[in-house]
């Protein structure tokens, strides 16, 4: 099946995915819409940028209640910022694995309300996942319900557009983290 005509103008079509070409015409003009879209418009809030370091804080404790409160509350302020419907947030123990690799998070579309579910232990060895790549599954989670929430756009794929939305979240909402000087050796 080729791309519908509602291809970006000048896009390369070698860079689309294989999967792509299996896609419904409705799906690809889905696909190609979200690719299209890098940034969201948002601003972040100085309680939002509060309830990083909050996450983190809590992320450094290791405990799971802690934890999830943080995490739900980023996720409201976000939400809110963006004027979409708060998602219900989870956090969970230990990573489930196979052979494939470890889930790190998951986001249910149809559940009511829309649901992410996080895991905030590794799988083998039971550590505390790093703080950042924490944040990033959270937002990454986040940016799947913002396709269906914010941008309407019916489904959410894995595009490149995807990406890049995910990585605005995550530049716009660590600029502390740039900032910050690096850890003394023994810290």
């Amino acid at each position: 099946m080729k791309p519908t005509n509602d291809a970006a103008p000048g896009r390369d079509e070698a860079a689309l995915p294989k999967f792509f070409y299996r896609l419904s015409p409705q799906a690809q003009r889905c696909y190609l819409k979200s690719d299209a879209i890098a940034t969201f418009e948002l601003k972040p809030s100085a309680p939002a940028l509060a309830l990083i370091e909050a996450l983190l804080e809590a992320l450094r404790s290791g405990a799971l209640a802690t934890i999830n409160q943080a995490a739900r509350a980023l996720t409201d302020e976000l939400c809110r910022l963006l004027g979409v419907a708060a998602v219900s947030v989870e956090v969970r123990g230990v990573r489930p694995h196979n052979q494939r690799g470890e889930l790190h998070g998951i986001f249910y579309p149809r559940a009511r309300p829309p649901r992410i579910i996080l895991w905030m232990r590794t799988a083998r060895r039971h550590d505390i996942v790093k703080p950042k790549t924490f944040v990033r599954t959270l937002l990454h989670e986040l940016g799947h319900y913002l396709d269906y929430a914010l941008l309407k756009l019916g489904d959410s794929y894995h595009s490149s557009g995807f990406f890049k939305r995910e990585s605005f979240l995550v530049r716009v909402l660590y600029p502390s983290l740039a900032e910050r000087p690096p850890a003394e050796p023994g810290r």
